[in-house]
């Protein structure tokens, strides 16, 4: 389940939203004066964050040395469809 809390009462709760999180796996936005400014989330929905990153990075970085010299133009648009394709397979 996704909350949303204001700062103030997420100090007060702090201990009660991580076991939720935790144990829940519910997720939180912290709001700051009334806009998102942070997300508590389980673990395992970070992890898989931090993996996703790093794959389109890999890509990054391949497509980068498959380019050298190549057009910048050119090279973005390869950048583009692979950030499309991950995204197409964290869909399925």
């Amino acid at each position: 389940m996704k909350r949303e809390l204001g700062i103030t009462e997420a100090r007060k709760q702090f201990a009660s939203i991580i076991d939720e999180v935790k144990y829940r796996g519910d997720n939180y936005v912290i709001l700051k004066r009334g806009e998102p400014a942070a997300a508590i989330v389980p673990m395992d929905v970070y992890k898989r964050w931090q993996k996703e990153r790093e794959r389109l990075f890999d890509v990054i970085r391949e497509i980068q040395e498959q380019n050298q010299g190549a057009d910048p133009d050119e090279v973005m648009a390869e950048v583009l469809q692979a950030q499309r394709e991950i995204r197409r397979e964290r869909a399925e």
